[in-house]
């Protein structure tokens, strides 16, 4: 494998992030806020969750099986960029084919026999850090990957008969504004106003003051200018120009962006049009909501602006940062009440690293976004908890824009991840994405994620936790990958599916639970080796059918040792519910509660 050690000062001070605050006593969640009790795989106090099944059943009524070791193909060190499973098409012939974006990009048979090599440089530069979406992008029947590196570099690729081959209209793409030409951390795809061929949104780590952090292309490679944009330049966000359709004085007191350090991009319908919306977060505390023409969507007239040269306007979603305490945010958006609350006296919420996901949770049709923040007190900051926070769409009259869903008001929290001093950078903390998908109980999703405090949760619609199971043991600087959920063994009940990553050696292990947190497997990865950035699997692993033999296969990308691949004997392709990064190979963080067409 082509391991890598070096990163730029972006991508070190990204990954150092900032020094967080908080206390928990305010968090209103599940976590104690000090050492960790380390309970492993246990479910609530009453011992047991009532199991129904929960997808499509297969034949199988055997356990799941230990994943088999199957091959160990070459890559460069991993990041956050999940792997794929996929049929790849040029036109004519389709392919089966293991897909790994790392810093090239490499394509593997199913016997480990080498397909394509992109290397970096071609038309980006540095590693690809967030998954990259894979799809048909124009409907010619060819198949694109699309990814983005460093210094503003951005492309996409199209699958010949040779290979990967740069498509034609991306060589000049680019994400680079104000000075500043910055890493791509965040990737996302979809048909945005329906007419059949896909948009791929980009969001950057740009902190200039007048630079743009999202950007949105065309299949064909273009900035994206929908003919809503009348008057104006749709894309990319935030823009300084004032005025019908800008964000220097939209709404009053306009938009203004920071740094995208963590896949911090979701698609999904959040109101009533036919379009789709894009969530992004920030490391400035905010979570906006653009329509497709880059316009930003406003939050319920609840929420209304205090400072006194714009009193009373409604404000937009990213226009206010959110505490974790209702009632501060009751008292300062909607009452105008009290001292302006801040880290010192309030624990508010950072975005910094927190993919937003659109999902119907509830099951009334209409779709939330959703997110784990983490929530800081004191200065410098510290982070306390990550928290689950559910808020409701644009729907109907707009009144509950942005407001939390019933249910939500005290958010579910993690218990206090390990302080980690400045200075302290390696490995990166995890992503905490998560994977939305119906486990147990009825047909509402439950939520399961990765969160730094050495625990995957798993949440209930209601915001229960259900159950946790301890990663780390309480080690520090011990995290897991993002999970992914399928069922292994035909019964209509899925297995979360992870990995797990640190500094020490043999790190890297690939976890298989039981819907209900018990430990199946716990396999300790072969042929680890050294890297000064991680050792083990940082990004969601991908689950598929790869040698086209009807079981499924495991695979994960490492910081140490490239590609893992795992059959596990028994298994079925009949429930995949959410087989890799964000999701689907979108990476939109859309899944099977997704409420749309």
């Amino acid at each position: 494998m082509r391991a890598r050690y070096s990163l730029t000062l972006v991508g070190l001070l990204a990954l150092a992030g900032s020094p967080y605050a908080c206390s928990s006593d305010d968090a209103g969640g599940d976590g104690n806020g000090g050492t960790p009790d380390r309970d492993g795989g246990t479910v609530l106090d009453d011992g047991g969750l009532e199991e129904t099944t929960a997808c499509a059943k297969g034949s199988g009524s055997a356990a799941v099986a230990e994943p088999a070791f199957l091959m160990n193909v070459n890559a460069d060190t991993g990041w956050f960029s999940s792997p794929a499973i996929v049929d790849l098409s040029d036109g004519t012939t389709t392919t089966r084919a293991l897909v790994v974006p790392s810093y090239s990009i490499d394509v593997y048979s199913a016997t480990g026999e080498p397909l394509s090599h992109v290397d970096e440089g071609v038309a980006t530069s540095g590693r690809i850090y967030p998954p990259a979406p894979i799809a048909d992008l124009d409907g010619d029947g060819i198949t694109e990957i699309v990814v983005g590196g460093s210094d503003g570099t951005a492309a996409a690729y199209e699958w010949t008969a040779a290979g990967f081959a740069l498509k034609p209209g991306w060589s000049g793409a680019s994400t680079c504004s104000g000075g500043d030409c910055p890493e791509t951390r965040g990737l996302a795809a979809a048909d945005l106003d329906r007419d059949g061929t896909l948009e791929i949104v980009f969001t950057t780590t740009n902190t200039a003051d007048t630079g743009a952090q999202v950007f949105v292309f065309d299949a064909a490679g273009a900035v994206y200018q929908p003919a809503s944009a009348a008057g104006f330049t749709a894309w990319p966000r935030y823009n300084t120009a004032t005025g019908p359709g800008n964000d220097a004085d939209f709404n009053g007191q306009g938009n203004q962006g920071y740094g995208c350090y963590g896949e911090n991009v979701g698609i999904g319908n959040i109101d009533d049009d036919p379009e789709l919306e894009i969530l992004v977060t920030y490391d400035n505390h905010q979570l906006n909501a653009f329509n497709h023409d880059g316009t930003s969507l406003l939050t319920s007239s609840y929420f209304t602006n205090r400072q006194n040269e714009y009193d009373g306007q409604r404000l937009g979603w990213g226009q206010f940062i959110r505490y974790a305490d209702p009632a501060v945010e009751e008292q300062h958006y909607h009452l105008h009440q009290g001292d302006w609350p801040g880290p010192s006296t309030q624990m508010w919420l950072q975005w910094t690293a927190s993919p937003p996901s659109v999902a119907d949770i509830n099951g009334d049709g209409k779709n939330e976004v959703l997110g784990f923040p983490n929530g800081e007190r004191n200065e410098p900051y510290e982070t306390q908890a990550f928290l689950l926070m559910v808020l409701e769409g644009n729907h109907g009259d707009g009144e509950r824009a942005g407001r939390r869903l019933a249910g939500f008001e005290k958010l579910p929290s993690s218990d206090k991840p390990a302080v980690r001093p400045d200075g302290d950078y390696y490995p990166p903390s995890g992503i905490p994405a998560p994977a939305i998908a119906n486990l147990v109980g009825d047909a509402r999703p439950e939520i399961v994620v990765s969160l730094n405090d050495g625990f995957v949760y798993c949440f209930s619609p209601e915001g229960e936790r259900l159950w946790r199971y301890d990663v780390s043991g309480g080690a520090p600087r011990t995290f897991s990958s993002e999970p992914v959920v399928s069922d292994l063994n035909g019964d209509g009940r899925p297995e979360v599916i992870f990995g797990t990553y640190s500094l020490d050696p043999n790190g890297g292990h690939l976890i298989v639970l039981a819907n209900t947190g018990e430990l199946l497997h716990d396999v300790e990865l072969p042929g680890q080796g050294d890297n000064g950035n991680g050792i083990g699997v940082p990004a969601a692993p991908a689950v598929g059918d790869l040698d086209g033999d009807g079981t499924l296969e495991i695979a994960v990308l490492t910081f140490d040792h490239g590609v893992d691949v795992f059959t596990v004997p028994g298994s079925e392709t009949n429930c995949m519910p959410w087989p890799t990064g964000r999701g689907n190979y979108l990476r939109n963080g859309q899944g099977p509660a997704y409420a749309g067409e």
